[in-house]
């Protein structure tokens, strides 16, 4: 019994097929596991070239391959040309790739960063990284906050405003020589009507919401025109080049058709108070020197949107310049300029995209998804 029961324990078989293809498959998968992580490892050591791209080895791996590593880095191995990529910088401070030779340069440059660039002294360096030469600040939001510490009843009332430290710093900034440009959400402002009823566009009982859900000043209100021509008139004392309102007009998306008739909206008299509010706004800069800018869409320089109030004969009198999206659709915006009546030509007309192109004579600004 001991003796069988010893043969038994001792006996181990033969290696099987499936012991074989196991043992197979661990060595494979060893091997790509190592290959992975040797392209990872040497991915830190491509280098973008006019040439192309190149391997260039770290002195301990050339000696591994027997190269000099006192040579000119001309051991380098050649990779195929990945081709010319434009990159732009994000508000995060990633750097894009410089224009390339023979391309046609747009007018200028314009940039969006956070306000926190400018309190935090970042900005001017993110604005050389980029080669650009404008500055945009969303100084207003569509949620109706401040950056900087208003003067303004309305902005007191509601709890939207910023401190005086940023106040300080915008003042300061704008004291540079780079062209600054303020960024206004004007009457779609979900803060201010909800402490402020008698000012915003109604719906029922309550305040109407668009299709983003938010509230909405009325254009048409004395107090709301007053609020936002009053912020501009403070933007331009703080030094502010150019100010473009966004939202500045009435309501186009939405249940437009929900919004409570009266003095607060009145189809009839929707271009008369446009231009009420914008000779107000145009009025508060004027002593500082800063120009209004209107942001608007492809469809008021056709003339075929009638809802907002605002037509081809007012942005030709009171915008400085007209940002529009380059949407890429034809006929291109600079092409819609004359038809509607509109002079000044390209040097009037602000491309917004969420990329640097340089592909045109335009005036480029570069706003991103977050802060369109």
């Amino acid at each position: 019994m001991g003796r069988g029961s010893k043969d038994v324990g001792g006996y181990r078989g033969r290696r099987t097929i499936t012991d074989i293809l196991k043992l197979v498959a661990i060595i494979l998968g060893v091997l790509v596991v190592l290959s992975v992580a040797g392209m990872l490892y040497l991915q830190r050591y491509l280098v973008y070239t006019d040439d192309g791209v190149k391997l260039e080895l770290p002195p301990f791996l050339q000696m591994l391959r027997g190269e000099d590593s006192s040579k000119e880095p001309g051991g380098s191995a050649s990779l195929p040309d990945p081709g010319s990529v434009s990159v732009v910088v994000e508000p995060d401070g990633s750097q894009s790739e410089p224009p390339q030779p023979g391309r046609k340069e747009p007018a200028s440059f314009a940039l969006a960063l956070p306000v926190g660039d400018v309190t935090s002294s970042s900005a001017a360096a993110k604005l050389e990284e980029a080669g650009a030469d404008e500055l945009i600040l969303t100084v207003k939001g569509q949620d109706g906050k401040l950056a900087w510490l208003s003067e303004q009843p309305t902005a007191v009332r509601s709890g939207v405003n910023g401190t005086q430290q940023t106040t300080d710093s915008l003042r300061q900034w704008n004291q540079g020589d780079v062209y600054t440009i303020a960024r206004v959400c004007c009457f779609r402002d979900d803060s201010a009507p909800y402490y402020n009823n008698a000012m915003a566009l109604r719906q029922g009982n309550g305040n109407w919401r668009d299709e983003l859900g938010l509230r909405w000043l009325s254009p048409a209100n004395d107090r709301s025109q007053a609020y936002i021509a009053g912020l501009c008139g403070e933007l331009a004392g703080l030094g502010f080049d150019e100010i473009v309102l966004e939202d500045f007009a009435f309501p186009v998306l939405g249940k437009v058709d929900r919004i409570n008739r009266g003095e607060s909206y009145n189809p009839a008299a929707l271009t008369t108070e446009m231009e009420d509010f914008l000779a107000q706004a145009r009025a508060a800069v004027e002593p500082y020197g800063a120009k209004i800018s209107l942001r608007v869409g492809r469809d008021t320089l056709t003339g075929s949107e009638t809802l907002s109030g605002v037509n081809p004969r007012l942005l030709e009198e009171y915008a400085h310049r007209i940002w529009i999206e380059d949407d890429g659709l034809s006929p291109a915006p600079q092409e819609l300029l004359e038809p509607a009546g509109i002079t000044g030509g390209t040097d009037r007309l602000v491309f917004i995209t969420a990329a640097y192109t340089e592909d045109g004579p335009v005036t480029q600004a570069v706003l991103f998804p977050a802060e369109s």
